[in-house]
This record gives C-alpha cells, sequence and structure tokens, in this order.
C-alpha cells in the first residue's frame, strides 16, 4: 500500500514536472495572452481535468513556470558563488557568468515576459524580484563579506547589481552582435570603476592578471 502511494505521488510529480516544461514553452514563444490552459491540456494529452488538478487557474500556472526559470537561474549562479572569496580575477568570472546567463534566450525571454505582464499581475513581479534580484543580492553580499566588513559588502553588492542588470537591459535592445564584445568591455570597466574600501584580502583591479 505504501508502496502503491509512492509510484502515485511520484507519477504526481513528473505530470507536474511535464506540465510546467510544456507551459514555460507556450508562455516564452506566445507570451500570457496568448497562451490558453487548453492549448496546454492538448498538447500534454489526456484528460484536462488532470491539468486543473495540478493548477487551479493560468495565473497559478505561469507563477510555476516563473518560479521554475528563477530557481535554475538562481541555482547555477549561487553554486558559481559557494566557497568562492573575493579578488578581482573570481568578480571578473562572476560576473561574467551573471551577464551571459541573463542573457540566454530564456532568461531573457522571461525578463521581457515579467516586464510586460508585471503590471497586469503584480504577484509575478514579487515573485521575480524575491527569487531573483533579492536572493542574488543576498549571495553577492556573501560573496563580498569574505574580505569587507558587512555594511560595505551590501553596498558592493547593491551597485553591481543594479550595474549589470541595468546593462542586460540595454543590450536586450541592442543588435545582437554587440551583445558579446560589449559585455567583456562593460565588466572590465565596472570592475575598474568601483571603488573598495582597503582590506588585505582585496586587490586593486589594477594588480590583477
Amino acid at each position: 500500500m505504501i508502496e502503491a502511494t509512492s509510484k502515485r505521488e511520484l507519477n504526481k510529480v513528473r505530470r507536474r514536472a511535464m506540465i510546467v516544461e510544456v507551459a514555460t514553452r507556450w508562455f516564452l514563444e506566445n507570451g500570457y495572452a496568448a497562451t490558453s490552459m487548453s492549448a496546454i491540456a492538448d498538447e500534454i494529452g489526456g484528460s484536462k481535468a488532470t491539468l486543473w488538478s495540478h493548477f487551479a487557474s493560468k495565473d497559478e500556472l505561469f507563477a510555476a513556470v516563473v518560479d521554475e526559470l528563477i530557481g535554475r537561474f538562481s541555482e547555477e549562479i549561487s553554486e558559481f558563488l559557494i566557497n568562492q572569496t573575493f579578488s578581482i580575477t573570481n568578480l571578473k568570472n562572476f560576473l561574467q557568468r551573471f551577464l551571459d546567463r541573463m542573457m540566454d534566450d530564456p532568461s531573457a525571454r522571461l525578463f521581457r515576459l515579467v516586464l510586460g505582464e508585471g503590471e497586469r499581475f503584480p504577484e509575478i513581479q514579487d515573485l521575480y524580484w524575491e527569487r531573483g534580484p533579492a536572493t542574488m543580492h543576498e549571495h553577492v553580499s556573501d560573496f563580498y563579506g569574505t574580505a569587507f566588513e558587512p555594511d560595505e559588502a551590501r553596498r558592493l553588492a547593491r551597485v553591481t547589481i543594479a550595474a549589470i542588470t541595468g546593462f542586460r537591459a540595454q543590450l536586450l535592445i541592442a543588435p545582437p552582435d554587440l551583445m558579446q564584445s560589449e559585455a567583456k568591455l562593460f565588466v572590465e570597466s565596472l570592475v575598474s570603476h568601483l571603488h573598495f574600501p582597503a582590506c588585505e584580502k582585496a586587490q586593486r583591479p589594477s594588480d590583477a592578471s
């Protein structure tokens, strides 16, 4: 009986994951308004009641898609920062990876989608903020905190994230061929203009190899 229950629960989890995967493609390719629960149900097959048993509304399914995408992004970036201590080299590597991940197709489409639908669905903006920028601020603060006092670490994190997310918004409307070259130049420029308080562990940009 326990084994049968476990198998049903596992199938339920797999079914939900498949629904979110299909819905992700629909929302990112077609936007919120042009995506319907019926279309998603038709693609996954089976009874439409099955879809509604997992998600009571399109809003709820949309929230699950946003949560899944942001969760993947945050996990990948967070893994890069875990056990890393501050150095100019590590900072540059992180910023380049952070920007590359923000500009990949799913992340860029999600950003546009949240901006486009955020006014209509403020809960999506809240979710995006909590799982995205707010969480990332904590991780970057911890990274800077390996070399600087907590207040300085938070200041550096706030400036760093604001700068790179602002640059991402600029790149989204720039010609595609400018992305790679401009991104690398931006990272170099940002690091060279950041003010790092005196600290034994901190290298100045000019000292980096």
